[in-house]
């Protein structure tokens, strides 16, 4: 049985110290309190394990698990499998959110009775920020017109800056093993849905650092062939369901 009006907040957590504070408080003070938190700790080395218990013990909305390290998108399944609120979304632990960012998603699903919310996000960096906007206007679409902008706009494959509504990810997990975990993922929650709604608010701050797995060097292989993977996947997957956007997602 889901939690009405609940919204379960998946959050993996790694070796994130100097962070995870900033990104907890920016969850625990949203304007919309009906949350249950979960966090992930994937066997952090630091003290991030230590922080997550701290806040548990003052906020009885949070649920700390620590597990064996099996990287961010295991951690999320773990989230996945014990969410019990009637909506998802996920926020990563170097990252926070914008006070009111639960409660404009929410009011933008239901007010348009949409399955999936998308909202924009800024960039922070350490000396300035940049916002970017996907989408400048309040917009609509369809399933495979969503699906369509997805070999057009890369923010559509983001988990963190949607709001699912559960049952669109009944039984839809990451992909474990890659460095890239969205792209493997978001899709077919998208492909569940009906009805996605995109909305001009900021709700998201995405913070840069050198040292995160999308920005080093050393890993750069890896992502260009988990591009090539995911790409292929996803074209094999959506055409089956949506024969009539086949021709794009194959030139794509």
């Amino acid at each position: 049985m889901k939690k009405r009006g609940t919204i379960s907040v998946i959050v993996p957590v790694y070796n994130v110290e100097k962070y995870l504070a900033e990104c907890i408080e920016s969850i625990i003070n949203q304007t919309y309190e009906q949350l249950e938190i979960i966090l992930i700790d994937d066997e952090s080395s630091d003290c991030s394990g230590s922080i997550c218990d701290k806040y548990a013990q003052a906020d009885d909305r949070i649920i700390v698990i620590h597990q064996k390290n099996g990287g961010a998108a295991s951690a999320r399944n773990a989230g996945l499998r014990i969410a019990s609120g009637e909506y998802i979304t996920f926020v990563d632990s170097d990252d926070y959110l914008e006070l009111d960012a639960y409660g404009k998603m929410l009011l933008a699903l239901e007010t348009n009775n949409a399955d999936v919310v998308h909202g924009n996000f800024r960039y922070v960096y350490v000396d300035k920020s940049a916002i970017y906007e996907a989408y400048r206007d309040l917009c609509s679409f369809s399933t495979p017109e969503f699906l369509l902008h997805f070999t057009k706009e890369w923010t559509c494959g983001l988990s963190v800056v949607k709001l699912f509504r559960h049952n669109v990810l009944s039984n839809v997990f990451y992909e474990e093993g890659h460095l890239i975990d969205d792209e493997f993922f978001t899709y077919k929650g998208i492909m569940n849905a009906e009805k996605i709604v995109c909305i001009p608010d900021i709700v998201y701050n995405y913070r840069q650092r050198a040292s995160s797995v999308m920005k080093n060097q050393n890993t750069a292989e890896r992502r260009w062939f988990d591009r090539l993977d995911y790409i292929k996947k996803r074209c094999e997957d959506v055409v089956v369901r949506f024969p009539e956007i086949k021709n794009q997602y194959e030139i794509h």
